[in-house]
């Protein structure tokens, strides 16, 4: 067999492999329940935008196409970031070929490597925001390394900056941390930009990227344009900053356990060895900047931006763990050459043992969720340990069933229904009997704003929802009415969801005290 094809075979051919075996495990055989992020991104497609409050429109926009093939089923919602995760999967062996000159190890651990990052197993299990923005990150990523192989091959640059361009828009249509891959890759290419902008090709590529980037941003800029910039504050909530919708936090207020917590989670979401073998792949990298081939630069710079950039933001706050996920996938072939070039292979042998053991095992439970989980969280409890967080990807269902049974005994079904929070509406909307729209009163009690209260169909509270009878769910009697102006409440009954009691009550809206949001 010829290298080139032994080399396409690793790269397409262990992606695609686990792409079906998510598809027939996680899509058919054991789907999990939708979380409420991922309930409330195909809430959203109900309500067609160029963009939404926290969120960018890619996310939506994918669900509502593969939706359209497999209908509104776990399969069709999560089938988007099956297909982002096998995308991103073959890119990293890309990388990896052009990286190491086609070595067949390198480009096997690495290709094998991406299956074993726990934050893409994950990610790539769920319809988040995380698997699209990465998939697009990492094939900016190969675009700009063949870049910068081809400036130095004197070969025309316009196909890879053109894709350069395509991934970021669409990295950043899903999230809008792709900014900071765009840094990268423009810190990567710097010390050759003269060679590039003499390079052949040059102007029709960068004419493309910039367009190609500029059709993922325009949405967004459009949308927040005409609405006074909700997302810009958003973000800056996030980011504990004056202007944000969450309160500020004084440089004085730092607290080490926020940055202690942020290394933690780079190297804990990686998986605790394979996360040092990236760092020790990235060290070696930075190490040999002056002798080192370029492209590995590159790769590195790709992801050097979003680590350092939340490493601040750590000084202000805390963080979380997915606001990093970009960075692992440009550092998987830098470790892989790390590890095969530079440790002995006792220590590449007994890494490699303990990292393939971890994640047959996290992708083993993963697989096969709903029938494995409940019974390691029972050998968990006997061990005093943490058990899994099952309840946020189960008993939704259950829970809409027992809302259902409950007003169908009272009567109430063609009652408009209100939450408390926009995962219970979202959820709801998703598990009751017809899929009908349910309002979020978050902003009205006091929370943060969301999507929906930019939705005709959920916002809450409007002149419709006057004098009618309305069902609440999830707040307590005190905290509805020391936000609400109701003529009367009356509770109906308690039912259980995600291991907490949730309290439903009927009752009559009197005028729209508090504003309408």
């Amino acid at each position: 067999m010829k290298q080139g094809e032994s080399l396409n075979r690793i790269i397409w051919g262990i992606p695609l492999s686990f792409l079906i075996l998510r598809i027939v495990m996680q899509g058919i055989l054991f789907p999990w329940e939708l979380s409420g992020d991922e309930a409330q991104y195909w809430d959203w497609t109900r309500n067609p935008s160029l963009s939404y409050y926290t969120k960018g429109p890619g996310v939506p926009w994918l669900i509502t196409a593969m939706t359209s093939f497999f209908g509104d089923t776990i399969l069709g919602i999560r089938s988007g970031t099956f297909l982002c995760h096998a995308i991103a999967g073959v890119a990293v062996g890309l990388l990896a070929r052009t990286i190491s000159k086609g070595q067949r190890k390198v480009v096997l651990y690495s290709s094998l490597g991406f299956q074993c990052v726990l934050a893409y197993q994950v990610s790539g299990s769920l319809m988040t925001v995380d698997m699209m923005m990465v998939a697009g990150w990492l094939v900016a990523t190969v675009a700009a390394v063949e870049t910068y192989e081809r400036i130095h091959c004197h070969e025309s640059v316009k196909g890879p900056l053109a894709w350069t361009g395509i991934g970021l828009g669409f990295a950043f249509l899903a999230k809008y941390t792709a900014l900071l891959g765009l840094l990268g890759i423009v810190l990567g290419l710097w010390p050759v930009r003269k060679k590039l902008i003499s390079a052949k090709g040059f102007s029709s590529g960068i004419t493309m990227c910039a367009v190609f980037f500029l059709l993922g941003v325009a949405p967004v800029v459009i949308w927040n344009a005409t609405r006074g910039w909700p997302t810009v504050s958003h973000l800056l909530g996030h980011l504990h900053v004056e202007g944000g919708d969450s309160g500020t936090t004084s440089w004085l207020d730092f607290n080490p356990m926020w940055t202690v917590t942020y290394f933690l989670q780079v190297l804990g979401l990686a998986g605790p060895f394979l996360g040092y073998i990236l760092f020790r792949g990235s060290w070696s990298t930075w190490k040999r900047r002056n002798s080192a081939h370029g492209s590995e630069h590159v790769a590195l710079w790709s992801a050097l931006p979003v680590l350092i950039f939340y490493l601040l933001v750590s000084i202000k706050g805390s963080t979380e763990g997915n606001w990093m996920a970009g960075a692992y996938g440009p550092l998987i072939p830098l470790g892989a050459c790390w590890l095969l070039r530079e440790t002995k292979p006792g220590l590449q042998s007994g890494l490699t043992k303990i990292i393939a053991a971890r994640s047959l095992f996290t992708g083993f439970i993963l697989l096969s969720l709903p029938f494995l989980g409940p019974l390691l969280n029972e050998g968990l409890k006997k061990w005093d340990a943490t058990p899994l967080s099952l309840h946020r990807i189960s008993g939704h269902s259950t829970f809409a069933t027992d809302l259902h049974r409950l007003l169908t005994d009272n009567d109430l079904l063609e009652q408009p229904i209100v939450c408390d929070y926009y995962d219970k509406t979202a959820l709801l909307a998703f598990y009751l009997p017809n899929k009908p729209a349910i309002h979020c009163a978050s902003v009205i009690l006091g929370s943060r704003p969301s999507a929906y209260d930019d939705f005709e169909s959920t916002r809450f509270p409007q002149e419709r929802h006057l004098n009618n009878n309305l069902v609440f769910v999830g707040a307590d009697e005190s905290r509805w009415k020391q936000h609400l102006d109701l003529s009367s409440l009356e509770p109906l009954g308690v039912i259980k969801q995600r291991n907490r009691p949730r309290k439903i009550f009927v009752g009559t809206l009197n005028s729209l005290k508090g504003g309408s949001p």
